[in-house]
């Protein structure tokens, strides 16, 4: 057989049990219909090599990361998303998948198996288990499709066991420390940076959050604040993580660092906070986190946590002055449910220490009792 696929030339065989099929006058009739059905199937996109061909022949086998690069080009997702895709083939495409030290990503689509995909995370004791489960995750959406399309029979990844991993509890920055960070950039750098660290503070925004708040979402009237819309990847999304958006009530800190900030920004309108470098919208996490935050924390001795810290603080500094999980669920953009088995810690802490006073009364020495008494 002679055709061409995706730019490039095919020559398989037509075999029947494994054996090539003799070139009688009826096998040749055979093989010209047969051309004629697979140039009409590849002109429609409806084509198979592994369906006409299931013992390979062609000249070019379509590669493991040749297909994650065929699959990720299908996918309609988010930019942020799509570069955890892109990570995760990267990761398959350059692992090592056998003794031979061969990559992954140059093995035939249809020869690839499970200890392929095993090995190629034991020489990787250097992964969390949540990033092996994330690049299992891409792996087996792709190999997915290639069933579909009838590329493989089945799906090797479907095998691999769920790797095992324990989410980091909330590291929030004490009462003391939130002070100490707050007072540090209005003395460093005033203005803008002051405002937006006691803002994220005192309200919880997620990072993108803040970063994509405007000021036609701000009613320092009604002290509240619409979070509708967020900055990921340098991107502006009228959508939240949750693609549900939620009104914030701001205290009185909250209040006072939105009011000062309106003559920096109110009149254009746009974002709340601007990099005060150059005037400019934040474009990015990375960039106040490098330039500022990091500075900040190295400067007073603290130890580094990320800005997103700001936000488990906020969480935890409602629960310790005895508000509902309810409301600050809310307040924070989580359920119920996920905002009581991230913070349970500091809901229970103070029923905790009741609950154990209680057992130790009951583990006081007993004084034995009067027998005169007793009678």
């Amino acid at each position: 057989m002679n055709f061409t696929l995706d730019g490039v030339r095919q020559r398989p065989t037509l075999k029947v049990n494994g054996e090539p099929m003799a070139p009688t006058p009826a096998n040749v009739k055979y093989a010209k219909r047969l051309i004629v059905e697979i140039c009409e199937r590849i002109r429609t996109g409806t084509f198979s090599m592994a369906e006409y061909f299931p013992d390979g022949g062609g000249t070019a086998d379509l590669t493991v990361s040749g297909w994650l690069e065929s699959w990720l080009s299908t996918q309609r997702v988010e930019d942020s998303t799509r570069e955890g895709y892109a990570a995760a083939n990267r990761f398959w495409g350059g692992a090592i998948c056998d003794a031979k030290g061969t990559l992954m990503g140059t093995k035939s689509l249809r020869a690839l198996k499970l200890s392929h995909i095993l090995t190629a995370i034991a020489n990787r004791p250097d992964l969390s288990g949540k990033t092996i489960n994330n690049y299992v995750s891409v792996l087996r959406y792709a190999l997915n499709l290639a069933v579909e399309d009838k590329l493989i029979s089945s799906n090797p990844s479907d095998g691999v066991p769920q790797a095992k991993h324990q989410k980091a509890p909330p590291d929030p920055f004490s009462r003391e420390e939130a002070e100490t960070i707050i007072a540090e950039a209005a003395r460093a750098y005033g203005g803008q940076i002051h405002n937006m660290v006691e803002l994220w503070f005192w309200t919880g925004l997620r990072t993108s959050e803040i970063l994509g708040l405007t000021w036609p979402n701000v009613d320092l009237a009604s002290g509240e604040l619409l979070v509708a819309s967020v900055l990921v990847g340098g991107k502006q999304k009228d959508r939240t993580k949750t693609a549900v958006a939620r009104i914030v009530r701001f205290n009185s800190r909250a209040a006072a660092a939105l009011e000062r900030q309106r003559k920096y920004t109110q009149v254009a309108g746009g974002r709340v906070f601007q990099d005060p470098r150059y005037n400019e919208p934040w474009k990015n996490e990375e960039t106040f986190q490098r330039v500022y935050w990091a500075r900040m924390l190295k400067k007073l001795g603290m130890r580094y946590r990320r800005p997103y810290n700001m936000r488990h603080s906020y969480a935890t500094a409602m629960l310790m002055a005895g508000m509902t999980p309810a409301f600050c669920a809310r307040q924070l953009g989580h359920s119920v449910e996920m905002f009581l088995r991230t913070y349970s810690k500091w809901l229970d802490g103070s029923q905790n220490d009741l609950e154990m006073a209680r057992l130790e009364a009951s583990l006081s020495p007993q004084r034995p009792r009067d027998k005169g008494a007793a009678a």
